[in-house]
């Protein structure tokens, strides 16, 4: 007759060693105790198998704000320790069949941008985990994005001349405006001062954030220019501050002569141009590139100016570069720029 075998589970084996532990050594009491707490912890791994489970619907969908061609929405954030993200959902119409996915995000808010100024739209938003489960969809809500408002003025608004005798223009530049619908600039012009501007002072229309002014060819004639912004329902900004600049002459090199000498702290001379508010003095070691000296000099007295190189010797047996460029403008950016003379450093 074979032997019988017969199980003991976990509870069997304590219960025994319960009544029997009086006499064992404390190693022994020690490796029945692991060898219990192995069998346990066996009994309680379970295999979950893969992650099907999709997050809760976002809630407290509401729209935050909806004019001049945005709506803003925004909702509650999930607690879903895995959750990805979330996606927007829009139709401009409430049949869920209609919806699209517009944007997948990790915020709780959604800007949509460039919409209709009359078209109603609605929005859902669904959460997405880590796995690709996605939940089913949260409550919808609608808006309509009227255009209520103008743009913002353009700000940071200067005009600047500039001539270096290959090209002569005054160049417009502005900060960007931060429209959800802006469509455009218009830039005004007048050789007087104006306050408001007109059609009859409209010069040109843009879509970028500068502009270059090539039409003007005569020297030392001053434009005055204000810029306006423009949305997509022809809703127009106040104007820009009013700005003006002239293209000036390019200044006239005395000395150091072209290919000539000078010593290790050069005397340059230049000649005088109308209406400038300061000189930009160079000294570089290539005719464009390489600059190792400047300096800023309010004019003086006189027709003829003149300026010393301070500050670090220059080097003797180098061959430097040197121009002068006349500054006309409230940012300080060049305007007339003079050709660049060669000279040696001597002894």
């Amino acid at each position: 007759m074979s032997p019988r075998i017969r199980s003991i589970s976990p509870t069997g084996i304590l219960a025994r060693a319960s009544r029997d532990w009086r006499g064992r050594t404390p190693v022994a009491i020690m490796l029945l105790l692991c060898i219990l707490a192995s069998a346990c912890e066996r009994e309680r791994i379970i295999d979950p198998g893969p992650d099907t489970i999709p997050p809760l619907p976002p809630t407290g969908l509401l729209v935050e704000g909806a004019r001049d061609g945005y709506i803003f929405i925004g909702w509650i954030k999930n607690r879903e320790p895995d959750l990805r993200g979330y996606i927007v959902h829009r139709a401009e119409s409430k049949d869920s069949h209609r919806f699209i996915a517009v944007d997948t995000i990790s915020t709780n808010y959604h800007i949509d941008q460039q919409r209709s100024y009359d078209t109603t739209y609605w929005y859902f938003v669904t959460a997405v985990d880590e796995r690709g489960n996605e939940s089913v969809p949260s409550d919808t809500v609608s808006a309509i994005a009227h255009n209520r408002n103008a743009p913002d003025a353009p700000a940071y608004f200067h005009v600047n001349g500039y001539n270096d005798g290959r090209k002569q223009l005054l160049r417009l530049t502005w900060s960007p405006v931060d429209e959800a619908d802006l469509a455009y600039y218009r830039i005004y012009r007048s050789e007087t001062p104006f306050e408001d501007p007109t059609p009859a002072l409209l010069f040109a229309e843009t879509d970028a954030a500068f502009h270059d002014d090539t039409s003007v060819q005569q020297i030392g004639r001053r434009y005055f220019y204000a810029v306006t912004s423009v949305d997509r329902g022809a809703l127009e900004s106040p104007r820009s501050e009013l700005r003006s600049d002239f293209i000036a002459s390019r200044p006239v090199l005395v000395s150091p002569l072209p290919n000539g000498q000078a010593a290790p702290y050069p005397l340059l001379r230049w000649l005088r141009v109308p209406e400038t508010d300061a000189y930009l003095l160079t000294v570089l070691l290539a005719e464009t590139s390489g600059e190792v000296w400047s300096r800023l000099v309010r004019p003086a007295a006189g027709d003829t100016l003149s300026h010393r190189v301070d500050g670090p010797a220059l080097t003797v047996g180098q061959t430097y570069y040197w121009r002068v460029s006349s500054l006309t403008a409230e940012n300080g950016l060049p305007n007339g720029v003079s050709d660049a003379w060669r000279f040696q450093v001597r002894n």
